[in-house]
């Protein structure tokens, strides 16, 4: 009976560590790895004090080994992360194993793979498009970010484009460029992205908690949709910066990892270089720091690598400054990383970084008190969010749609409350199936608080996607700022009334 519970046991512990993620890189601390804590100290305080900016992950990784990490209340490390465009980075990796398994190869012509999606006249510009063009982002097709919005068959519709430019010689960021690069893996192996890079690369570094969207027709879809832990991101960073070995079993091809990361497209051609125009290789941005490289995507998801410190940096928040964002690596952490391991340092600095860390709250600014200024039902003027009336209770929130559609949440006062969605957060990207596949029920977390001025503010953020949401009620004046965290440019205010 002993050996049966024993066997049981270990096989609860089996299951639960084929599951967990979080946790499954080495740890260690600054110091040991040649990093002065003050650094990272700076670099986190920096993060935080980007304006109009919320920060939700933060790793540092320097020889393999995390040594330090945030994750900004309500926000938490085994949360997952919507990632927009630094998917394309994964993408350009599934593409260089089915190139390493001979599947594919860099000139292959796009038209080639879709026989039954062409239209009836090829033009010779679409007939010499390559795969090659697409990782570069130099189809010659102009981008048309509206399309996947309005038709259900998304390969067809781009092959139908005309091909303005003659194919490689004009850089043009498109996504669908990416999805057609997924497409072709689709094609060439007869699964999608995402389960063919599963068995080749993401399960042998333990990447088990993924999601990828869908286009209508089950295409992932490859510039963006990707849904998965910041742990999991930052194992990428140390795929690359291994040459796309992991624990010494070769993965990704070196030889594409080597390709990739080189500048091969210029973005603005005759400008000054900056941290947005360093070039762009096979769906990897070039960074400001000499050598470095970077998977990067709106609003705020970024994996930035930088070889010659064997640093790896994964950063998800809410905002469109990213160039403030990376400037805090660039002026913050990298001046303290050394080039001997371990440095020696005080227990004071660790301790002083750890409780920054511990500290880290996205409610910090909200005094907290138990007054409420109503309570019950609050009408509200016509807004872009589509909300009409609010539902105000001691512990409780709920939002009511113009579409009918309700969501109640907890509401935490000093503290956040976690609530299961009913819904689906906001997402900015409006193409048809989205959320596809996308299986976790989301969260939202919530807390309230007052400022100056009478201002009574609720904070919603939607802790495994990217969004935030906050309702600002100035009582003296009787409107209410509603604010996407994500487009806060859009913010906009209006009536409310009891």
């Amino acid at each position: 009976m002993k050996r049966i519970a024993v066997l049981l046991g270990g096989l609860l512990l089996a299951a639960l560590a084929a599951v967990a993620q979080v946790g499954d890189l080495p740890r260690s601390t600054p110091a040991r790895q040649g990093i002065e804590p003050q650094a990272v100290e700076r670099f986190f305080e920096a993060l935080l004090a980007v304006p109009l900016t919320d920060i939700h992950h933060v790793m540092v990784a320097r020889h393999g080994q995390v040594v330090a990490e945030m994750h900004p209340a309500p926000f938490r490390a085994e949360d997952p992360h919507t990632l927009y465009s630094a998917s394309k980075t994964f993408a350009s990796m599934a593409v260089g194993i089915a190139i390493g398994e001979n599947r594919l190869r860099l000139t292959d012509r796009v038209a080639a793979f879709f026989p039954d999606r062409l239209p009836d006249t090829i033009a010779p510009r679409l007939a010499q498009i390559t795969v090659a063009d697409l990782l570069t982002m130099q189809s010659g097709i102009a981008p048309d970010w509206t399309m996947r919005n309005q038709t259900y068959d998304w390969v067809r519709t781009w092959l139908a484009k005309p091909v303005a430019d003659e194919p490689g010689t004009r850089f043009q960021y498109d996504s669908m460029c990416t999805f057609m690069l997924s497409a072709i893996v689709q094609r060439a192996t007869g699964r999608t992205m995402l389960d063919y890079m599963s068995d080749r690369m993401l399960a042998p570094m333990h990447i088990t908690q993924v999601g990828w969207e869908q286009s209508p027709d089950g295409i992932n879809t490859g510039g963006w949709g990707l849904h998965l832990q910041a742990e999991s991101q930052l194992k990428l960073g140390i795929l690359l910066l291994d040459q796309g070995r992991w624990n010494g079993r070769q993965l990704v091809p070196a030889e594409w990892v080597d390709e990739a990361i080189k500048p091969r497209a210029d973005l603005h051609p005759g400008d000054a270089p900056t941290e947005g125009n360093q070039g762009y290789g096979y769906q990897i941005w070039r960074s400001k720091w000499p050598g470095s490289f970077r998977a990067d995507g709106a609003m705020g998801q970024y994996i930035v690598c930088v070889p010659e410190a064997d640093l790896v940096v994964v950063i998800n928040e809410a905002s469109g400054r990213g160039h403030d964002v990376l400037a805090c690596i660039w002026n913050h952490l990298m001046p303290g990383v050394k080039n001997e391991s371990p440095i020696s340092a005080d227990a004071k600095s660790q301790r002083k970084l750890e409780r920054l860390i511990s500290q880290a709250d996205l409610a910090k600014g909200l005094k907290q008190s138990r007054k409420l200024p109503f309570d019950g039902m609050v009408r509200i003027g016509d807004n872009k969010m589509g909300i009409r009336t609010i539902d105000v209770r001691r512990d409780s929130i709920s939002l009511f749609y113009a579409d009918g559609r309700v969501e109640p949440m907890a509401l935490g006062t000093g503290k956040w409350k976690y609530s299961k969605l009913q819904g689906r957060p906001p997402y900015s990207i409006k193409a048809l199936n989205r959320f596809s596949t996308l299986d976790t029920p989301f969260h939202v977390a919530t807390c309230c608080g007052w400022k100056e001025g009478g201002v009574w503010t609720v904070s919603m953020q939607y802790v495994d996607w990217i969004n935030g949401v906050t309702l600002e009620f100035n009582t003296r004046k009787h409107t209410v700022t509603i604010t996407d965290n994500c487009n806060r440019a859009n913010a906009q205010t209006v009536a409310f009334e009891q």
